[in-house]
């Protein structure tokens, strides 16, 4: 009997060895696993303050300054460009094309949902419920 439980205690052993191992084993994997998330997370990081870098020297005034000169052909304000609010004509009444059709052909009115024609029907006298 004695054997017997010195082979159990031998074998609990070995078993607790085995699994404190993929403990270890499995931590060490994520341990690394995170490490390399971290670096890639820096990587990700630096990469974007270049490009915020990079977007500010192309967005320098100075620089806007001689690409609209080049390109754009801008010419000053000029006097008669300016109005006064009033001078402004009132904005039209709103045109709905797509509503006025339906309109045209019956169609704009609301209809009713079959809950709206049950509550209406127990209202009315003499209607079946």
């Amino acid at each position: 009997m004695i054997k017997f439980l010195h082979v159990v205690a031998i074998g609990a052993l070995v078993a607790s060895a085995l699994y404190s191992y993929s403990i270890k084993y499995e931590t060490t994997l994520e341990a690394e696993q995170l490490r390399k998330l971290k670096t890639q997370a820096q990587r990700e990081r630096d990469a974007i303050a270049v490009l915020k870098a990079e977007w500010q020297l192309l967005n320098r005034p100075d620089r806007l300054q001689v690409l609209a000169e080049r390109h754009l052909d801008l010419q000053p304000l000029a006097i008669t460009q300016i109005v006064r609010l009033s001078d402004i004509p009132n904005r039209g009444p709103k045109v709905d094309s797509i509503g006025r059709k339906l309109e045209d052909l019956g169609l704009g009115v609301p209809t009713e949902t079959p809950r709206d024609r049950k509550s209406t029907a127990a209202t009315t006298p003499g209607a079946r419920p």
